[in-house]
């Protein structure tokens, strides 16, 4: 009976803890990126492409969406449900990982000028990322709220 009670608190308080529609372990990235020698058919075609190469391989990706902007560049936004998540997506672009190639197709594409996140990531993610060596900026959370 205890364990039972013990459950149903855990539940209470994790649906708590998000109360405010919040998920606290949620990351949303922003990419700045320059085309790189490619038409405008070619980015809208490789975007397409791409998100769906994402969707089918990460489950804990939330959304990935591809913008243009009046100044040419294209903006990437990428939402993941928490550090592990975003783990994931770089495991699967790394060297050996199931989307090395498409990666480097992606590199073709695009050249990242920034990438922002947004949320507390872990440390894991914050070393794996400085790694690969993107120019970085981080954006902690005050408040807000997500839906799925």
């Amino acid at each position: 009976m205890k364990k039972i009670a013990l459950i149903l608190l855990s539940l209470v308080l994790s649906n708590f803890a998000f109360a405010d529609g919040l998920n606290p372990n949620e990351l949303t990235y922003v990419v700045s990126m320059s085309v790189n020698e490619k038409t405008a058919a070619q980015i809208d075609d490789f975007s397409a492409f791409y998100q769906a190469l994402v969707e089918g391989n990460e489950p804990g990706t939330l959304a990935w969406q591809f913008y243009r902007g009046a100044d040419e560049k294209i903006y990437l936004i990428e939402r993941y449900a928490d550090s592990d998540a975003a783990l994931q997506h770089v495991t699967n672009i790394s060297p050996g990982g199931i989307q090395e190639k498409e990666f480097g197709d992606f590199s073709d594409h695009f050249v990242i000028e920034k990438l922002i996140i947004h949320g507390t990531p872990s440390t894991r993610l914050v070393e794996s990322l400085e790694a690969v060596g993107l120019p970085l900026e981080f954006r902690s959370t005050i408040s807000g709220y997500s839906r799925n």
